[in-house]
């Protein structure tokens, strides 16, 4: 578990792998998802919650007993590669810095878990300057996925550390 206890307000983040999600963390990171992705969105429900989601670490934006963000952290095979997915903040909260806590808390997490560790994702097109600003680097084209323009993006701590210079 990783908490953000210094963050005003009590604001905590949490990542958990998914056996040691209770109940109510489970249920609120769906309900979460499903209200950013499904309602939201339009995506269909099938397409969120799959198989890869007992796998996973899930992380968990929480203010009291209130989630407003989570995500969903994949480990390759090798254990060097993390894939990013299902970020997720509630439309309340976005554009306050949370997100961008969140995903600093993601960041320190792929790098405890390995040194050489790289994260990877498919962000949503529009969400790109910002991943950017976050050290995040695109490769490749846009595409559709779910029938959103996407971009794969990857990041490494020496990103991060240019990202942050500029």
């Amino acid at each position: 578990m990783i908490d953000g206890g210094a963050m005003a307000g009590d604001i905590r983040i949490e990542i958990k792998p998914f056996d040691e999600l209770t109940l109510r963390e489970l249920h609120a990171c769906l309900k979460l998802r499903g209200e950013v992705f499904v309602v939201g969105q339009q995506i269909c429900a099938v397409a969120d919650v799959d198989e890869l989601d007992p796998s996973a670490h899930h992380v968990m934006l929480w203010r009291g007993d209130e989630l407003f963000g989570t995500a969903r952290l994949l480990r390759n095979d090798q254990g060097n590669t993390i894939k990013v997915g299902r970020v997720a903040v509630t439309a309340s909260h976005r554009g306050g810095g949370l997100g961008t806590s969140m995903m600093r808390a993601i960041h320190d997490w792929i790098v405890q878990q390995s040194g050489s560790a790289v994260g990877v994702m498919s962000a949503q097109a529009y969400l790109e300057p910002w991943y950017a600003r976050l050290g995040w680097v695109r490769e490749g084209t846009s595409y559709l996925e779910a029938g959103i323009d996407h971009v794969t993006m990857r990041y490494t701590p020496e990103n991060s550390a240019q990202a942050s210079l500029h």
